[in-house]
């Protein structure tokens, strides 16, 4: 063979070993590509106990913001979901585990916290927790495919779940309470959650008042010498009894203490006042005439750490007894 045939040889043979790689490469192999890396964000504490996802591979594990509930028997349960990725998986079953995140505790984890599946493979399961426990319990989900995992980390600390009120006056309705005008009340405000274990930091409390309804003022002139009120019906305004509510009660909360003092009855309102005609008329500015519609006040607590609430709705009635007076306070015989 020649040289220049042996060349051609050699040629023709590199082209038929890169055709063959080519086409390996684009048609005849495949290589698996691994998902993206996706971490997963903290959930904010807002139960009573608390969840905290951690870093996973393509499985995204997220709670449920608000999805919780207490059962009479003290155990106290939370959503959370797992997200499979991509989101064009076809199986997307996964299986959930619970176990604790210090190897060397020997109790029964699910004593204290299972995970429950809504259905076999379900994305979607119940975290419940039955009693207050030390250190961390992990939750995790794994996918039935190619086994890729997340994890939140259990904690209990103790968030309440529940504010009660309690005072010498006992609400005519749910939270509806009848105070007579002129005094000053107290209640007393507790948190509690069904482990009868709330953590001494949620103690940060704020306290709103708020006027609902409306009332119709306008100006009034009293004559003194006959008793006589005369309405000017040109002045007639509507009044919103949250723009005045200043007037008629004061709220204020210390140390578990809730405190509201009720000042004056609405029917009583005026802006302002002065006397005329020498004296012997009294001018009334704005002057309460009628209600435009029911009046009732609000009164909101709020532990703000954990968001846990409760709204009273006070009405003054003035047939309340507040007090009481003799009409001597000496006497002798």
């Amino acid at each position: 063979m020649t040289l220049i045939n042996k060349r051609i040889v050699s040629i023709i043979s590199l082209v038929l070993v890169l055709t063959t790689i080519l086409c390996c490469t684009l048609v005849g192999c495949s290589a698996k590509t691994e998902p993206a890396n996706t971490e997963i964000s903290e959930t904010t504490y807002d139960n009573d106990f608390a969840v905290k996802a951690v870093s996973t591979q393509n499985v995204k594990l997220s709670m449920a913001s608000v999805a919780y509930a207490a059962s009479e028997s003290g155990s106290v349960s939370k959503t959370i979901t797992a997200t499979v990725l991509p989101t064009t998986a076809t199986n997307k079953a996964v299986d959930w585990s619970v176990e604790w995140g210090d190897s060397s505790n020997t109790a029964t984890v699910t004593d204290y916290v299972t995970v429950t599946p809504d259905s076999d493979g379900s994305t979607n399961a119940t975290i419940t927790c039955y009693q207050a426990f030390s250190g961390n319990i992990l939750v995790s989900v794994t996918t039935r495919e190619n086994g890729y995992s997340a994890s939140c980390i259990i904690t209990f600390v103790g968030i309440p779940t529940e504010m009660t009120i309690s005072g010498s006056v006992i609400p005519y309705s749910t939270n509806t309470y009848d105070l007579g005008i002129g005094n000053s009340y107290t209640f007393n405000v507790a948190l509690s959650n069904p482990f009868n274990s709330v953590s001494s930091t949620y103690n940060n409390y704020t306290c709103t008042l708020a006027g609902v309804g409306s009332i119709n003022v306008g100006y009034m002139e009293h004559f003194n010498s006959s008793g006589n009120d005369v309405w000017y019906d040109t002045s007639n305004a509507v009044l919103t009894l949250d723009s005045i509510k200043n007037s008629f009660i004061a709220v204020g909360y210390e140390n578990g203490t809730l405190t509201i003092a009720t000042v004056k009855s609405i029917e009583s309102y005026y802006a302002s006042s002065k006397r005329i005609d020498s004296g012997r008329t009294v001018a009334y500015t704005d002057k309460f005439r009628s209600y435009v519609d029911d009046c009732y006040f609000t009164v909101t607590i709020t532990e703000i750490t954990s968001g846990i609430s409760q709204v009273m709705k006070i009405r003054f009635n003035d047939s309340v007894v507040t007090g009481v007076n003799a009409s001597v306070s000496e006497m002798s015989f």
